[in-house]
């Protein structure tokens, strides 16, 4: 690690708080929009190990907001993962980063995710969400989720929210920041899903239509969650666990709501590790 390449970072949080940063091993899982922003970041703080976890490709419509990307990357059909690795090189030759192009519910998007010391989720669905509040809930590991958000059914509000999950003491699902209903159809196997179509007809998201996404409003959400992470790492003070970015107000407020008593995954499953058997999510689709 270069002397003086972190200069400027030094006044904040001191060596020791660097060396504590670059020790860090960190999995993302979502290298779209969001993830892009958030890898940026962890590379330039100088994080010294990152997993890359996505399967998609890099689409035209991608390119107003994926960062590190470039046109010939669409002609190429060049995996998400590929260009955030680059990326990553870009900034830092020295770091050690894996790519997975492979979806989140896979035996190797498990392993790596369980040996990091930090989970980042910037995936775009509950049942995703819910998975990885199980999977860090049982291998105690600190996930940081991460989510914007533009909508327009009462009115235009836009942007996002970080939701840190480091105890037993609230999670996602505990927030009610998962949709059960939403995430059991996300996890529907293929023929699960085809049944349910044929009863009840496509779902109005499968139609071919995506929400807005913003380049601005992603590097806000990643801004957060990677500054929660460092404060953390470093010891400037424990992270915030829940912030909510309110773009159309220009405001971020800390939420403070309790969370749900007696919640299944705080209390019954953190901990527990492989006896908390969420490999069975890949294993039903091997």
């Amino acid at each position: 690690m270069s002397s003086d390449r972190y200069e400027r970072q030094l006044p904040l949080f001191g060596k020791k708080g660097q060396e504590k940063i670059r020790e860090s091993f960190v999995a993302v899982v979502g290298a779209g929009g969001l993830g892009s922003h958030l890898i940026q970041q962890l590379a330039f703080l100088g994080v010294g190990k990152i997993v890359i976890i996505d399967f998609d490709e890099l689409k035209r419509t991608d390119l107003n907001r994926l960062i590190g990307s470039c046109p010939s990357d669409v002609t190429t059909e060049a995996k998400k993962v590929d260009i955030a690795a680059r990326l990553v090189h870009s900034i830092d030759p020295s770091i050690d980063v894996t790519a997975i192009p492979k979806n989140l519910i896979d035996e190797e998007s498990f392993s790596a995710i369980k040996k990091a010391s930090y989970v980042f989720g910037c995936v775009d669905n509950d049942g995703a969400r819910l998975v990885l509040n199980e999977l860090c809930a049982a291998f105690e590991i600190p996930y940081f989720d991460l989510a914007s958000d533009i909508e327009n059914i009462t009115g235009l509000t836009y942007g996002g929210r970080v939701f840190v999950n480091i105890d037993s003491n609230g999670c996602l699902y505990c927030y009610d920041q998962i949709s059960p209903s939403q995430a059991r159809e996300d996890l529907m196997s293929s023929h699960a899903r085809m049944d349910e179509e044929a009863i009840y007809g496509v779902p109005q998201k499968q139609l071919g239509q995506t929400g807005p996404s913003v380049v601005s409003i992603n590097g806000v959400i990643a801004s957060l969650a990677v500054t929660e992470f460092m404060v953390m790492i470093v010891g400037l003070r424990p992270p915030n666990r829940f912030l909510q970015y309110h773009g159309h107000r220009g405001i971020v407020n800390l939420n403070i709501d309790e969370p749900h008593p007696d919640c299944y995954y705080c209390k019954s499953v953190r901990g527990r590790r492989e006896n908390a058997d969420v490999d069975r999510y890949w294993r039903g689709r091997a």
